[in-house]
């Protein structure tokens, strides 16, 4: 990659983020109906075709960092030893993820994104619908990971029950960590590890003991 290649990403990732930036806060302050494209471009100083140029719609907005985030995870997952069984080694990834000192700056700015979004989306049960209709082609990414790791076919029924059920528990755990009073990487660190340790070790719930009082 030249500087001058360089230097245009980078451009392009600053003009994305403030986008996004800039959406978010409208769809707080107005709400997502309210709010038009042509106002998100004016808040980010930019164009309407620059908009279009980053995003189709604006439900685009609000779904594009589940996109990045995923990328960022199956790179962790990628780098974890091959040896480690699919839940082992996606746990660790999430650690590997969420809590790298390296990447704080970063992993902060996404969680808020991630959180806001999140808001958004769960105050528009349309736009929560969408989602998870898009989000399929996230999951067949997350149970193609899965089945290259454990040496099964791309359609192994496993592999994508695996990822369908991992992807309903980051839906469960984000619900948990937006409702919850700590906003910070490490709590939504431990939420979404003890989602995948729920599913790696079962989800089976004893009844309750008689003469609990209950």
């Amino acid at each position: 990659m030249t500087a001058a290649t360089g230097m245009r990403e980078r451009e392009k990732a600053r003009v994305r983020r403030e986008l996004i930036d800039a959406a978010l806060l409208l769809f707080e302050r107005r709400g997502f109906e309210a709010t038009t494209v042509q106002e998100i471009a004016d808040a980010a100083q930019v164009s309407r075709r620059t908009f279009h140029r980053h995003f189709p719609a604006k439900t685009a907005v609000v779904f594009s960092h589940e996109k990045d985030v995923m990328s960022y995870l199956l790179a962790a997952l990628d780098r974890r030893p091959p040896g480690e069984a699919v839940f082992v080694a996606l746990r660790a990834a999430l650690r590997d993820f969420l809590l790298d000192d390296a990447e704080l700056d970063l992993r902060r700015r996404q969680a808020d994104t991630a959180r806001r979004a999140r808001l958004v989306l769960i105050a528009n049960p349309q736009l929560r619908q969408e989602n998870f209709t898009g989000a399929f082609g996230r999951r067949d990414a997350l149970a193609r990971s899965f089945a290259r790791r454990a040496g099964l076919s791309a359609d192994d029924l496993r592999a994508k029950l695996a990822a369908a059920t991992c992807f309903a528990a980051f839906g469960v755990g984000l619900d948990h960590w937006v409702a919850g009073a700590d906003p910070s990487l490490r709590s939504l660190y431990e939420i979404l590890d003890d989602a995948v340790a729920a599913i790696q070790h079962g989800l089976e719930i004893p009844a309750a003991a008689r003469g609990s009082g209950r």
